[in-house]
């Protein structure tokens, strides 16, 4: 939640000049003082270094995704052509290496990283072979697999940090929630004034704020209607 209103803070300062002139009472420092109280709760709840970590994480998390992304379709098109006469044993490789556990559109973090740790334990050098002698790139097989690992490693890592936090106590739940009711309203507010700025109004989302931290949001709630922290 924090890493997600931290965001939403960054984005307010980014845009301040627009907003505020939309509401007097976003004039600077009101999203520097927001970032100001969220990165204390950082410090108070999670601590400096771990939130560091998480960012860091996340980023490779994000990066190695959107890298991994091309080579996996590659290989799916290598494999549909070099297969094309034999569609049973097309069918039998593309279940064989995951790819019947990425979904078509909107895969999440969750479904790359089941994807590739199924790529990495069933692509075993006979597979390779067969793949190569069918006309994949064995070169293009050796990235995609090292961006396997890396994926997993650092899924691994950033779930270890995000339940590696300070225990909460009564005081700072209170200090979160008014953090979240604050960040909410500013999202609230930004989707009302300026709803047909859409590319705006997608920055002060709070569900696509936590999605950019690597969590999946129920699909039944467009925004938390009550504070995670609760």
């Amino acid at each position: 939640m924090l890493m997600a209103s931290s965001q939403i803070a960054e984005r307010g300062i980014e845009h301040v000049d627009i907003l505020s002139a939309r509401r007097p009472q976003w004039k600077s420092p009101f999203f520097l003082d927001l970032k100001s109280r969220i990165s204390t709760a950082f410090d108070k709840n999670i601590g400096v270094d771990i939130l560091s970590q998480i960012k860091e994480a996340t980023a490779t998390v994000t990066d190695t995704i959107a890298t991994a992304h091309r080579g996996i379709m590659d290989l799916k098109v290598e494999i549909e052509v070099g297969f094309r006469k034999n569609p049973t044993r097309m069918d039998a490789l593309l279940i064989l290496l995951g790819y019947n556990k990425l979904p078509k559109k909107n895969t999440t973090q969750a479904g790359y990283v089941n994807m590739l740790q199924t790529l990495k334990s069933n692509l075993t050098p006979e597979v390779k072979t067969e793949l190569v002698q069918a006309g994949a790139n064995p070169t293009a097989i050796d990235t995609l697999l090292q961006q396997a690992v890396q994926l997993i490693e650092a899924n691994d890592r950033q779930e270890s940090l995000k339940v590696n936090r300070k225990t909460v106590n009564s005081v700072n739940v209170e200090e979160l929630n008014d953090i979240y009711d604050e960040v909410i309203s500013v999202c609230k507010l930004v989707s009302t004034y300026f709803a047909d700025n859409k590319v705006l109004v997608d920055q002060f989302n709070f569900t696509n704020a936590l999605k950019a931290q690597g969590y999946v949001p129920s699909v039944k709630k467009t925004n938390p209607t009550t504070p995670p922290t609760k």
